[in-house]
């Protein structure tokens, strides 16, 4: 554990993109100073605006990246606005960048880019008027999730795909009916708006039943999201998205929606969510995955998760080296004694590149029994 660098100044910087935005982001914000860029395959969902033809032969989700690069904190405005000039992320449609805070980091001297010890208080900066919403789910049911949240006003969810599994999923029974399989629908909303947003995606997964997945927030200190919601038929002038950001600008901000929507509400007044856990992620190589996966379970977490991609800033021999981002989440005093059973396991097996980091979820919902 001596070997690991450690920081509380770190961003978890996420950028979801058109595929076609890909390379000049990616070395944009890598001259701005981000190394370890981690890439995972997505999918969009829209909203079809079209007439009859279209709701019996709806397009196609637009395919999409989410990018993730943990960036320290003096660095991270720079690389931010690299990432909007090289992909034109104020434009409508063109796709989003978003900074969280994290607690902490930690990394293996061998992992990709490189990171030094930073104790100093952190500062954040931002207004922090927006929400990260997450929702973890069986195989199939994100569509429904991701429908949810765009009726609720949510911008274009994104979703990846990965695996997953609970201390349930040790009984013989559920390994038969189960797979590992699962969907992760992600989208960032005005804090204002995610209480009813965040309730309507609940009860289209139905997540407070048996098995069906767990959802939380984070935080998120700034970001720019301009991903694509609706899909027009070509007779139309302008999409619905064009059409509201004209009205915003018409207006004056977006303070309209908010009293356009009163009276409307979908939170959920009668759950009780879990509230103020940490989410603790670890990036290691997919070869290794495994290992760290039935470490979570074995030191006593409910649950775990994984999203597969790639380091898209590796050098020419390591760039289609497949890399695992696992995570779980716990009670803020079990953070630190699950890093170290892991940091351990993980020097047990001479697994030398590996990152760690944590982010604050003030609420999550998932079935709880009884």
């Amino acid at each position: 554990m001596s070997d690991l660098s450690k920081s509380n100044q770190i961003s978890l910087l996420s950028l979801i993109l058109p595929k076609e935005s890909l390379d000049p982001v990616c070395a944009s914000v890598n001259s701005a100073g981000a190394t370890g860029i981690f890439q995972v395959t997505a999918r969009g969902s829209v909203l079809s605006e079209g007439g009859l033809l279209n709701r019996f032969f709806p397009p196609p989700a637009p395919e999409q990246l989410l990018l993730q690069v943990l960036v320290s904190n003096d660095k991270v405005d720079e690389v931010t606005e690299a990432a909007i000039k090289a992909g034109h992320l104020d434009r409508v449609g063109s796709g989003a960048v978003f900074t969280i805070d994290c607690n902490d980091a930690s990394f293996s001297k061998s992992f990709p880019g490189s990171h030094s010890n930073d104790e100093r208080d952190s500062s954040p900066v931002g207004s922090g008027e927006l929400e990260a919403i997450c929702c973890i789910c069986e195989k199939g049911i994100a569509d429904d999730i991701a429908q949810a949240a765009l009726q609720g006003g949510a911008p274009g969810p994104t979703i990846t795909f990965g695996e997953g599994g609970g201390v349930r999923d040790k009984i013989p029974l559920l390994r038969m009916t189960k797979g590992p399989e699962k969907e992760f629908v992600w989208c960032v909303v005005e804090k204002a708006e995610a209480d009813d947003i965040f309730g309507g995606m609940a009860r289209a997964g139905k997540i407070t039943e048996p098995g069906r997945g767990f959802m939380y927030s984070i935080p998120v200190r700034s970001g720019l999201i301009n991903v694509s919601s609706t899909v027009s038929s070509s007779g139309l002038g302008a999409n619905m998205e064009q059409i509201i950001s004209a009205l915003d600008d018409l207006k004056g901000g977006k303070e309209w929606r908010t009293a356009a929507d009163a009276g409307k509400t979908q939170s959920l007044k009668t759950t009780t969510p879990l509230q103020n856990l940490v989410g603790l992620y670890c990036i290691v190589p997919r070869d290794n995955y495994e290992d760290v996966y039935d470490s979570v379970l074995e030191a006593g977490a409910p649950g775990v998760s994984t999203n597969f991609g790639v380091m898209v800033d590796s050098g020419s021999d390591d760039q289609n080296e497949e890399w695992a981002l696992v995570y779980t989440s716990v009670g803020p005093d079990s953070v630190d004694s699950l890093r170290e059973k892991l940091t351990s396991r993980l020097t047990e097996l001479n697994i030398s590149r590996f990152a760690f980091y944590s982010l604050p979820i003030p609420r999550a919902l998932t079935y709880l029994g009884g």
